[in-house]
């Protein structure tokens, strides 16, 4: 005997409104594990929805109960809604100093020249400037609180620029090494159940990696001398013994003979 969560006793979830306006459904799904897991998910969304109406006392408590299912339904799974790779677990904590904060923005700077001087088309640059506006605004949270885990948004209003401005600076951040980013999901009570959600990135500040230690080791600066290093480090004296030494004196005479010169005129 199969048991179908919505035949209670009480009044059935959408009497007299299955044939009007029923509920959308969600987003199509590939694989067939996705179809599992939603069938799953819808399964327990119905018992949760016929629980609730088990308790509504009054109309609106059942109508409320009615637009909350609706709701859930036309958005579908929830994991659907959360991008790939993404996982639970909390901000990397990050031992920046005001030391490491120097180097790399010190290796973000090389990075930046180089590619300006020598990789670039005409009219164009290598590494955008805001870059290095982004890369500070990170660097600042890790040396504050030691962690980095703020929203798109967040980072924007912080570095003064637009939202996709901030996305783009982290995708030549992420290339040269300088960041690792690492997608998280939470979950959230709702007044259906628990629910998955995708929670703001976080971010490993680091110095730079990959195409970025050698894009650093290239482009490393050089003295900015032009001149030829000592070709000896031995010490000489300016004095010789060859030579007499100047006296350090005015000899005897010399004034009383000028002083008879300026007297004859």
């Amino acid at each position: 005997m199969s048991f179908d969560p919505l035949s209670t006793n009480q009044p059935a979830l959408f009497s007299g409104m299955e044939a009007e306006n029923a509920p959308p459904c969600p987003a199509p799904v590939k694989s067939a594990r996705s179809r599992n897991r939603a069938a799953w998910w819808r399964q327990d969304l119905e018992r949760t929805a016929a629980y609730l109406m088990g308790q509504a006392r009054t109309g609106e408590e059942r109508a409320f109960v009615e637009e909350l299912y609706e709701q859930a339904v036309e958005e579908g799974p929830d994991f659907t809604h959360y991008r790939s790779k993404s996982a639970f677990m909390n901000a990397p904590k990050l031992g920046i100093d005001r030391n490491a904060y120097a180097r790399i923005l010190n290796a973000l700077d090389m990075i930046e020249r180089g590619t300006y001087r020598h990789c670039r088309d005409k009219g164009k640059q290598g590494i955008p400037r805001t870059v290095a506006r982004v890369l500070k605004c990170l660097l600042n949270l890790a040396l504050q609180y030691g962690e980095v885990r703020p929203s798109l948004d967040g980072i924007a209003r912080l570095a003064c620029v637009a939202k996709q401005t901030v996305v783009n600076c982290l995708k030549v951040l992420a290339l040269y090494g300088f960041v690792e980013v690492h997608r998280r999901i939470k979950r959230i009570r709702t007044a259906l159940g628990f629910k998955v959600v995708q929670d703001t990135n976080a971010y490993t500040i680091q110095e730079p990696r990959g195409l970025g230690a050698l894009a650093a080791s290239i482009f490393k600066r050089a003295s900015e001398s032009k001149k030829r290093s000592a070709s000896s480090t031995e010490i000489h004296s300016i004095k010789r013994t060859d030579q007499t030494s100047q006296p350090s004196s005015v000899p005897d005479g010399v004034y009383d003979a000028l002083y008879a010169q300026w007297e004859a005129t």
